[in-house]
């Protein structure tokens, strides 16, 4: 414990001491522009949502920016460091100061801008939605980042749009930006698409790093590294709480149409059809002990029925 309250302590101070003169840049999102339309407190001010209550985005401003510097000192800095780039006192000093505790992954360095969690087509950038529920909802069940969904939604998106300050690609390629992937409601499953994805999953070989029962055991595994050189090791399709991003059939959709890029794990989009990669998500979701598929189907049925009554009540 002292050990642990030792990195703490070392990463506050370093951040107290290295943040006093990081420049404040302009983050730009799509325009690259910084608009002066909204106050900070016209932010919502809810906590514990995933999905942000402001869907219209937001509104780069000297205020806001000045505000998720704030945040980001007192709860970001100990991991991703004072200029973002993933080399805090708490990755750093690991090794000197509590092993056992070291974190399994090093933080995201922001100066690359390379994001594993995107609704968009690998190669680009997140949107700020990406990046508000990956805030919000942490990484792996909170074995690399916690969750900070108990924070305002004001201070998330303050954060959002601090972190973007810290590479010029949202500002290089805001022409460039690719929209959001489009996902359809996920079909009920059956035994013939849970067949038919095991039959995709041996296709595209995934057995190599998840093995074969989607236990992350692949003869592969152990050798796996992502872009910076640091080990990686393949997801575990049997414990839903072991995924980096939501584990419901449309995140595990969404991770297989994008790929996550800076990592091993690549987009199927090119390969794959749309049947294809939901019969492969069922598959994948057929490998937890707790999977029922007759409850699954029922619960899905109910709520498709369900939505059509209010979409045809509305219409009246």
């Amino acid at each position: 414990m002292k050990k642990i309250i030792a990195i703490v302590s070392v990463a506050a101070a370093i951040g107290a001491a290295a943040i006093v003169g990081l420049s404040m840049q302009t983050a730009g999102g799509k325009t690259g522009e910084v608009t002066s339309g909204r106050s900070l407190f016209d932010y919502p001010a809810t906590t514990g949502n995933i999905d942000p209550v402001l869907s219209e985005g937001i509104e780069v401003t000297p205020r806001l920016l000045e505000h998720g510097e704030w945040v980001f000192r007192g709860l970001c800095i100990g991991c991703h460091g004072a200029s973002g780039d993933g080399n805090g006192a708490v990755w750093e000093l690991g090794d000197l100061y509590a092993k056992d505790h070291k974190l399994p992954r090093k933080p995201r360095d922001f100066t690359e801008a390379v994001y594993k969690l995107r609704s968009t087509p690998s190669g680009s950038l997140p949107t700020d939605v990406d990046l508000f529920k990956s805030i919000s909802r942490g990484l792996i069940h909170e074995q690399d980042m916690p969750a900070f969904k108990f924070l305002p939604e004001r201070d998330r998106w303050a954060v959002v749009a601090y972190i973007k300050t810290f590479s010029d690609r949202w500002e290089e390629e805001a022409e460039w930006q690719e929209d959001p992937i489009e996902i359809t409601d996920p079909p009920p499953p059956d035994e013939d698409s849970i067949v038919a994805g095991k039959e995709v999953y041996a296709l595209m070989q995934c057995e190599q790093c998840h093995g074969p029962v989607g236990k992350g055991d692949g003869p592969s595994a152990p050798g796996l590294e992502d872009d910076a050189g640091l080990p990686i090791v393949p997801r575990d399709f049997t414990d839903a709480t072991q995924f980096v991003g939501s584990s419901d059939p449309k995140g595990i959709y969404q991770t297989f149409t994008t790929g996550l890029d800076g990592t091993p794990m690549p987009s199927f989009a090119d390969f794959l059809d749309e049947t294809q990669r939901w019969q492969l998500v069922w598959y994948v979701i057929s490998l937890r002990p707790e999977f029922d598929l007759e409850a699954t189907r029922t619960q899905m049925m109910s709520a498709t029925k369900g939505k059509q009554v209010a979409e045809a009540s509305m219409e009246q």
